[in-house]
């Protein structure tokens, strides 16, 4: 699928499955985001990934605040 076809059907996620995301589609992610352009080729990001169900509503519950 070319680039523009994807810009164009993308869509918002407002809720997410349950079940984990597989480990090998997380390392591709992971590995799109760190192959990102950024000003300068400083890349100044970090990527963090919680897995775990009772710290992702810890960190959901702390946002609400």
């Amino acid at each position: 699928m070319d680039l523009f076809r994807v810009m164009e059907n993308r869509r918002s996620i407002r809720r997410s499955k349950p079940e984990p995301v597989a480990r090998d589609y997380l390392n591709k992610i992971l590995e799109a985001g760190r192959l990102a352009p950024s000003g300068g080729n400083r890349q100044p990001w970090y990527f963090i990934v919680v897995r775990g169900f009772e710290t992702k509503r810890a960190l959901s519950i702390g946002a609400n605040n």
